[in-house]
């Protein structure tokens, strides 16, 4: 237990002193002032705050970094160090791109294992440092690596499907027709912290535990911090559907890697089966949801009778009117609308309340109503399809 909680001290120092914990954190903010950019130039008003793209996704990235951890944990998976260090080379590459659904696990960890598998043990470089990591890296145990890859396709999943939905992006696109609609983008980076056994410590295997061999001098417990990344815009269905369908998706595509995982552990070459799988599969499933995107008339659209809600801003009437992406108001104060026009001229009727008609999602009527902002009648926070080119017409 001395040993253990000695590694358990080390590994936390390491984490600290890991530049990549403060790369991720520092990317999340820059996602988020991205984020924020993009909404002032649609709707002259942010939707959520910066930090959000931090703050949102942190607690979940910390419960499937814990869950992972666990996992291959109990496993007695032992990762080696040179796999590790290729693992946080393509995540600053993949980071440099700007580009977070590059981040995905299948591809960073599922290129990783395919650079590992082929790269030669005789590659030299003629510096002494890098061709002892090559060599090391050419060595490698790979089976703890795929095992890794398939329950971080799992997590990657589920965070998805639960996370994913949450505080999605409203957006203004030109369809293909040339006219404006509304769509959500779901773009988020979980900061995955992940506890890992290396080989080449104070712990040693005990029975049954570690299940995959580890080698000679026992393990080292070290905290990895790792990211989880994904991105898609979602222009024809609701955002909570789109963001379950797809984490359903890749759910299944983590099931898959890991039944090849467990056939690599008799079957060596199911590590380089379960690798490629990885990348295709999740290439599939991003392919699916464009299919079906595109499949599909746009969902935000401009209406001939009331204005479809296309987001509502955090702490605003609207929000406290329980509106919701997709709904439709049919008549502001009494009156009937039409377009955008309308509802701010109807907005107008009474300085001080607002009274909405909303269809709701399942095309039943409700009604709603809340004091707006004084001297701010067009403030009630909600924000609707519009023509970008008319810098007259505000956010609702």
């Amino acid at each position: 237990m001395g040993a253990i909680g000695w590694e358990l001290l080390i590994a936390i120092g390491r984490f600290f002193a890991h530049p990549l914990t403060y790369i991720f954190l520092i990317a999340m903010i820059l996602l988020g002032y991205r984020r924020v950019k993009k909404e002032r130039a649609d709707f002259h008003t942010r939707v959520q705050d910066t930090l959000d793209d931090l703050l949102t996704p942190m607690v979940p990235g910390l419960l499937a970094g814990a869950a992972v951890s666990i996992a291959i944990l109990l496993a007695g998976a032992s990762v080696p160090w040179s796999f590790l260090l290729l693992v946080g080379l393509l995540y600053v590459v993949f980071l440099l791109t700007g580009r977070a659904w590059l981040l995905s696990p299948s591809y960073v960890l599922g290129l990783a294992v395919l650079i590992a598998y082929f790269i030669p043990s005789q590659l030299e470089t003629g510096n002494m440092t890098v061709d002892g990591w090559l060599q090391t890296l050419a060595e490698a145990n790979l089976m703890p690596a795929v095992l890794l890859l398939a329950l971080f396709m799992l997590a990657e999943g589920i965070l998805i499907l639960k996370n994913g939905q949450k505080h999605t992006s409203p957006l203004l696109k030109k369809s293909t027709r040339g006219k404006w609609i509304g769509a959500h983008k779901l773009q988020r980076l979980w900061f995955v912290p992940l506890f890992v056994f290396v080989p080449g410590g104070e712990i040693e295997g005990m029975g049954w535990w570690p299940v995959l061999p580890i080698g000679d001098g026992g393990l080292a417990l070290w905290l990895v911090p790792m990211a989880i990344g994904t991105s898609f815009t979602i222009y024809h269905t609701l955002p909570w559907k789109a963001a379950s369908l797809h984490g359903q998706r890749v759910i299944g595509a983590g099931i898959l890697a890991l039944g090849g995982a467990v056939a690599a552990y008799f079957y060596p070459v199911f590590v380089l089966v379960t690798a490629i799988m990885a990348i295709v599969l999740r290439i599939a499933a991003s392919i699916v949801g464009k299919i079906q995107e595109d499949s599909n008339p746009p969902f935000f659209t401009m209406q001939t009778k009331g204005v479809k809600v296309l987001g509502v801003i955090p702490g605003s009437p609207a929000e406290k009117m329980e509106l919701k992406p997709g709904e439709i108001i049919m008549r502001v104060n009494g009156i009937p609308v039409n377009g955008e026009k309308d509802f701010y001229k109807a907005l107008q009727r009474n300085s001080a309340y607002c009274k909405l008609d909303i269809a709701d999602l399942n095309g039943e009527i409700r009604f709603a109503q809340s004091t707006v902002f004084h001297g701010a009648h067009h403030h009630v926070g909600v924000l609707l399809v519009k023509r970008k080119e008319a810098p007259e017409e505000e956010t609702g």
